[in-house]
């Protein structure tokens, strides 16, 4: 068994494993923005069969920048009747607190900003296992064949490399989905289409 095969072997394995632990939960966030001030302005939580646990926008308490407005559709004036992230955050922690690990796509991203919005309203970020699929993925897959300078693939190639259609526009519920469907795909050692 060469490298990438073993890489696969255990991208699988993993994947199998959070499908079969009681205490994950998928999750992904839309933020103003990618910067050390940004903040979540939408997130969702769903269970491993797909189940919505959680779905809410917050009003931040900055701008959107048009940059991300522009892929999420998520703007100032959609925002500003929204509940504030601490009355949101109660709903998240409800949820967070029945679960241990925590499965998205770029972990490191969406744990960041989750983790500045909770700094800016003084709100205590909980500790959990965070896993990334992304970085999983990349393992399953190798390197993307379109940019190949990168060494993550974008969730969307993700999808279509392994056949699987998007669920929806680039929304938090909608992305957390299309994570637990490529978890599912690796775990079933779904083949690459190319």
């Amino acid at each position: 068994m060469d490298r990438a095969d073993e890489y696969r072997r255990r991208a699988s394995e993993w994947a199998r494993w959070i499908l079969t632990h009681p205490g994950v939960v998928f999750l992904d966030t839309e933020t103003t923005g990618i910067g050390q001030s940004d903040e979540v302005i939408e997130i969702a939580i769903l269970d491993a069969t797909g189940r919505m646990l959680l779905q809410a926008i917050s009003k931040p308490s900055c701008s959107v920048d048009p940059g991300a407005a522009s892929v999420h559709g998520l703007d100032d004036t959609l925002l500003a009747s929204a509940p504030a992230w601490p009355v949101v955050y109660r709903d998240v922690l409800a949820v967070l607190r029945t679960v241990d690990h925590v499965v998205t796509y770029n972990a490191d991203f969406d744990r960041r900003l989750i983790a500045q919005t909770c700094a800016r309203y003084d709100l205590r970020f909980p500790s959990l296992q965070w896993h990334c699929a992304m970085r999983r993925f990349a393992d399953y897959a190798g390197r993307p064949l379109v940019e190949s300078w990168r060494a993550y693939h974008r969730l969307s190639e993700a999808l279509e490399r392994l056949g699987i259609p998007h669920p929806g526009s680039h929304r938090a519920a909608n992305d957390a989905e299309a994570c637990r469907r490529l978890v599912h795909a690796m775990a079933r050692g779904l083949p690459r289409r190319y």
